[in-house]
């Protein structure tokens, strides 16, 4: 399979430095994306990738649902949901726009969070000091990746996101059927 450096397909767009933007226009009041905006979307049920093309290499900071962002400190990706459209990136999110004709969203997705080939360039790339490290952009782009037809891209994709989903959904059933333990056990502690 062929393999081609992320550069070719995608465009990072970093997030903004919070107190640079409240200068720059002159507001107290912009509404961020952050930390647990980035684990609602990588955790919920009902992510869905738009199916309209976006404009190609579109350059805004605000995110419309079905953008894919970046954690630059858990370096994993993920699609953005409805309750956090309007919100603007911060430094440490980086939003990427895709070309959608040759690279799925998807596909990425499963790529830059589950691929091991492309896990092992990530860690090889992290600099920083202290507890986070990060990503350079540039270092990003040089990721190589496997190329597969969009067709395929695009199956592989939809497993991954179904996958994520079926994940969830488990995760959200151990901890139901915990809490009903617990409660059941203290009950009958409580009773003798």
């Amino acid at each position: 399979m062929e393999k081609r450096k992320l550069n070719e397909f995608v465009t990072f767009v970093p997030g903004i430095n919070p107190t640079r933007a409240q200068k720059q226009f002159e507001t107290q009041k912009i509404n961020y994306y952050d930390q647990a905006s980035f684990e609602a979307d990588y955790n919920r049920e009902d992510v869905a990738v738009e199916e309209e093309a976006k404009p190609l290499f579109q350059n805004n900071l605000s995110l419309n649902e079905g953008d894919v962002v970046i954690s630059n400190s858990l370096q994993l990706a993920t699609i953005v949901g409805k309750n956090n459209v309007g919100k603007v990136l911060s430094l440490n999110f980086t939003k990427i726009e895709f070309d959608i004709e040759r690279l799925d969203e998807g596909y990425f997705l499963y790529l830059f969070n589950a691929y091991k080939d492309v896990k092992r360039q990530k860690e090889r790339e992290l600099q920083g000091s202290g507890p986070i490290l990060r990503i350079p952009l540039r270092a990003l782009g040089e990721i190589i990746i496997p190329v597969a037809p969009i067709e395929e891209q695009k199956k592989i994709g939809a497993i991954y996101v179904e996958t994520l989903k079926l994940q969830n959904k488990l995760n959200i059933y151990a901890d139901l059927i915990e809490q009903f333990s617990s409660s059941i056990i203290e009950e009958t502690l409580k009773g003798k």
